[in-house]
């Protein structure tokens, strides 16, 4: 295999793993599982998100902002489009894409950007950053 055959295989599978974790994340925000869609996300103080103006620090934070937010909603769809995956090395990845959130039959457009960590059970979201689009 050439290098460049091995560099494209090692994107694919790259590609593949951090789909999987936006899917998964995407499905988990579906069915309102708040606690499933976090298990996604690194542990500690150092996991960010940014959305919408706010600032969290933690799952804690990310937990009482979803809630503040998804509280009375009664159906959530998440898609991406347009995803971009890069790895940055063999422990991190970054990731852009568009995304539309329907909420209530409800959909925003937003840009994503987020930055994965590898850890011993797969990859999980380090950084996710939101900006919403009129």
């Amino acid at each position: 295999m050439s290098n460049d055959e091995k560099d494209r295989s090692e994107q694919t599978q790259l590609d593949a793993e951090i789909m999987a974790v936006n899917q998964a994340v995407s499905q988990a925000l579906g069915r309102l599982d708040l606690e499933a869609a976090l298990s996604y996300f690194a542990d500690g103080q150092d996991m960010i998100k940014i959305s919408n103006g706010h600032v969290m620090r933690g799952k804690e934070q990310l937990r009482d902002y979803w809630q503040g937010r998804l509280g009375r909603v009664k159906s959530l769809r998440v898609v991406l489009e347009n995803v971009e995956i890069h790895a940055l090395d063999e422990h991190h990845a970054w990731m852009t894409a568009d995304e539309f959130i329907s909420a209530d039959g409800n959909t925003q457009k937003a840009i994503v950007s987020s930055i994965f960590v590898r850890t011993g059970p797969g990859w999980k979201i380090l950084l996710d950053h939101t900006t919403y689009l009129p």
